[in-house]
């Protein structure tokens, strides 16, 4: 967990200079420099839930006298493969970004099937 915090804090701080440097270079620009602060805030929340929610996971490669051989077969979860919810999410999170380009109404559909999948997803993960 200390990797995926370190590299998500890491990938913050890089988006965050990157929307400074943005916004000086390009002021009349601002959709540009407001998707890297959603960027960056996406990472950062990621790296305060996996401080917060994750803080008692002990994981086998946070230790650093071990090496990959010792580590392996380490259980990292359940993972639904035969889940069709994934690539719904990412088709209507699709829609929904195209919607906010052409129109508000494809824009509410895709935006709509996201919540749906992640919903039916949260469902399947409950069942597991």
């Amino acid at each position: 967990m200390k990797s995926f915090v370190g590299i998500f804090a890491c990938s913050a701080g890089f988006g965050l200079l990157i929307a400074i440097v943005y916004w000086w270079v390009a002021r009349e620009e601002t959709i540009g420099t407001a998707l890297l602060g959603v960027m960056t805030t996406a990472l950062i929340f990621a790296a305060i839930y996996a401080i917060i929610g994750e803080r008692n996971a002990h994981l086998d490669g946070d230790a650093p006298d071990l090496t990959n051989a010792d580590t392996a077969g380490e259980d990292l979860g359940v993972f639904t493969t035969a889940s069709p919810y994934p690539i719904l999410t990412a088709v209507g999170a699709g829609l929904g970004l195209c919607g906010l380009i052409w129109s508000a109404l494809l824009g509410a559909a895709g935006f709509t099937i996201v919540i749906l999948c992640l919903w039916r997803m949260g469902a399947e993960s409950a069942r597991a």
